[in-house]
């Protein structure tokens, strides 16, 4: 299966201060997923759905959108620490 995730690190400069590639990956994503303080930040402009994770976190609801372009908003180190480290457990590194 193709790449169809993208997990970008937002901090609290919001979308102004994502490099082109993560603003990219946010404008073409179908669905984003993330914290309601970080879906927030996002521009009006940006057309995907956006999607708050689910209480208790579950990440059922993303893993079903494997069919489109999906972006995860996570602060920090996302890869390190947190919902990208646990994707990347629960995911083959292609699909990321």
């Amino acid at each position: 299966m193709p790449a169809w995730l993208t997990v970008v690190g937002i901090g609290d400069d919001g979308f102004a201060g994502l490099g082109r590639s993560a603003r990219r990956a946010l404008l073409e994503a179908s669905v984003v997923y993330g914290g309601e303080r970080h879906l927030a930040m996002l521009p009006a402009r940006l057309t995907a759905r956006r999607a708050a994770w689910p209480r208790p976190f579950d990440l059922t609801p993303l893993l079903a959108e494997r069919a489109g372009p999906v972006c995860v908003l996570a602060s920090g180190d996302p890869m390190l620490f947190g919902v990208g480290a646990t994707l990347a457990r629960q995911l083959p590194a292609g699909e990321l």
